[in-house]
């Protein structure tokens, strides 16, 4: 395979690609290249335009007839030192527009299907005429696509160039009608004209310069970032160690402590219990005001209305023994019952 045959592979392969990408993405890609746009007002005056970002403006009118046209003057005065395309730009007279309607499947394809359909349109044929097309607007309903159609004889357009050439005036690049609007291609070429009126933007360069020093940078930072964490966390684990011995030295002695509450608690009985039991053991009409504890030795005292048979109920309970009166038993003045004072031994078992 040839060097061309392969340039022209990847040509294809990538406009492909280009092609692919939704209209708004393609624009960071592609932009329009400015454009010196020369018209011609009839067979004597030329109109002067630069078009440049989607914005075009007048450089003035010329005579040609007198002989005194200048173009390097005109392209100082309008590019300055600029990069430009050379167009040229035909008149509605020039170029033949005409509508036409297409299957919806043509749309991203229509100027090539009007480059095989040309002769059957217009009275040319693709090698004898510059022409171009766009779709202007969509039926979804028929599922049709209606082409705008612009078509310029070449004839015309060869006795156009040749007489720039007379003028000074060099080879154009490109050729359009409708102020610019539609660019005409010759032949069955179709892309050469949308290759030459646009060139590669250098933001998708930019932003993938950018994004790939940021993939470097990023695990660096990152990495340094833990670098900092981990030498911060080692820094306050050595500043922090006597205290966590404290820690370890207290969390011992609060074990030690605690298993000698247990051992107590099993041994002792604890007064919380001892008044559980007691309430579970005497009768209803009895109140106990006070309750004293000396190790295994309880004393209880209260108001009852059958103080006598308290001894024989705390005798019958496995809780207590040895249970006697203290003191004697009164009468108490205000609530008229026994008041009384007894004492026991707790037998609870705690384990």
């Amino acid at each position: 395979m040839s060097l061309t045959k392969v340039k022209n592979f990847f040509s294809w392969w990538g406009e492909g690609l280009f092609l692919g990408l939704p209209g708004s993405f393609r624009q960071l890609f592609r932009s329009e290249r400015p454009r010196l746009m020369l018209q011609p007002m009839g067979d004597d005056r030329l109109a002067v335009f630069w078009r440049q970002d989607g914005k075009q403006k007048s450089c003035g009118e010329f005579d040609l007839k007198q002989g005194a046209f200048d173009f390097q003057r005109v392209v100082k005065q309008c590019a300055k030192s600029k990069k430009y395309l050379l167009e040229l730009a035909l008149d509605k007279r020039q170029a033949l527009h005409l509508q036409h309607n297409f299957p919806e499947a043509a749309q991203d394809n229509i100027k090539q299907v009007v480059s095989y359909q040309l002769d059957r349109l217009t009275p040319f044929a693709a090698t004898e005429a510059y022409f171009g097309a766009s779709v202007a607007s969509r039926d979804k309903v028929k599922k049709e696509v209606l082409a705008d159609i612009y078509v310029a004889p070449k004839m015309l357009v060869d006795k156009i160039a040749t007489r720039f050439s007379d003028l000074g005036i060099p080879d154009f690049d490109s050729v359009s009608t409708a102020n610019g609007a539609a660019s005409l291609s010759h032949g069955r070429d179709v892309s050469a004209g949308s290759s030459t009126s646009e060139s590669w933007s250098r933001i998708p360069l930019y932003f993938f310069l950018a994004a790939l020093v940021l993939s470097l940078a990023a695990p660096v930072l990152y990495k340094q970032r833990r670098v900092d964490q981990i030498t911060t966390a080692l820094s306050d684990l050595k500043r922090d160690s006597a205290g966590q011995l404290e820690v370890r030295d207290k969390l011992l002695a609060a074990e030690d402590a605690l298993v000698f509450l247990k051992e107590r608690r099993r041994t002792s009985p604890v007064a919380l219990e001892i008044v559980e039991k007691l309430s579970a053991e005497i009768p209803m009409h009895t109140w106990l005001e006070r309750l004293e504890l000396e190790g295994q030795q309880v004393q209880i005292r209260g108001e009852s209305r059958k103080a006598l048979t308290l001894i024989d109920t705390l005798e019958e309970s496995a809780h207590f023994k040895r249970v006697s009166f203290k003191s004697p038993v009164t009468r108490s003045k205000n609530s008229g019952k026994d008041k009384f004072h007894i004492q026991a031994q707790v037998e609870m078992n705690h384990e």
